[in-house]
């Protein structure tokens, strides 16, 4: 039997080495304890794994988050609030190991953890594809001096990273933030409208578009979908 060898042209030779490299030294990290990943883990070490607080069960048919039986269709959120989008998912929830892993990624710059992020979030669109069926993905923008400061919008990333998974195209050039707003944190719905008002504006017109899906790595009360799913509207 004549043996055949596999070839690589430059390009994808330095490619593969280049990723070698890169994983010596940078190895991957588990998105929830940090501790290096050895053979065969993804995203999360296998302990990690088995606690990774996925959204499952009975969800809010508006935003997404869990509720406490089959039979509650709404959060006590949205059954208070009239919101501008449609309907929402989220894959994990934000809180414990899950709230510090988001903080480790956003203030340490491990934006590494978002590969595993949008391995997350794609699993949960893949649900709601032939039913919403999006003509694209929008990140939520960041102000060009807060992404200067933390050198990247982790919202685009993930959008880019989701539409590679699934197919979608991403358009990040749609919407920018053209106002700083101050830290939503600590500050309820009404104050959070409040903070956005002005924030927001299209680049160009929405053309034809019916159907897009915002992405966001962080949903509270939904005050930032619901001043982009406006501008988007109107």
């Amino acid at each position: 039997m004549e043996r055949t060898e596999k070839k690589f042209t430059p390009l994808q030779l330095g490619k593969t080495t280049g990723k070698a490299v890169l994983r010596l030294l940078y190895p991957p990290r588990c998105i929830l304890c940090d501790t290096i990943l050895v053979k065969g883990e993804e995203g999360c070490c296998r302990a990690c794994a088995k606690k990774l607080p996925k959204v499952e069960g009975p969800t809010c048919f508006q935003c997404g988050k869990p509720v406490g039986s089959w039979e509650t269709e709404y959060c006590d959120d949205c059954l208070r609030t009239r919101h501008w989008f449609d309907q929402g998912a989220a894959a994990v929830i934000y809180t414990g190991a899950m709230r510090r892993s988001v903080y480790r990624m956003k203030a340490d710059n491990r934006r590494d953890y978002l590969d595993f992020y949008a391995v997350l979030m794609a699993e949960v669109l893949q649900k709601h594809l032939h039913i919403w069926q999006p003509e694209l993905l929008i990140p939520v923008p960041m102000h060009w001096k807060k992404r200067q400061k933390r050198g990247y919008n982790q919202s685009e990333l993930l959008a880019k990273k989701l539409s590679r998974l699934t197919g979608i195209p991403v358009e990040q050039k749609l919407i920018c933030c053209v106002r700083p707003h101050t830290e939503q944190k600590q500050l309820g719905r009404k104050a959070r409208m409040e903070n956005l008002k002005g924030s927001f504006a299209l680049r160009k017109p929405a053309g034809g578009l019916q159907r897009v899906v915002l992405v966001d790595d962080v949903y509270t009360t939904g005050s930032t979908a619901d001043a982009l799913a406006r501008l988007l509207g109107e």
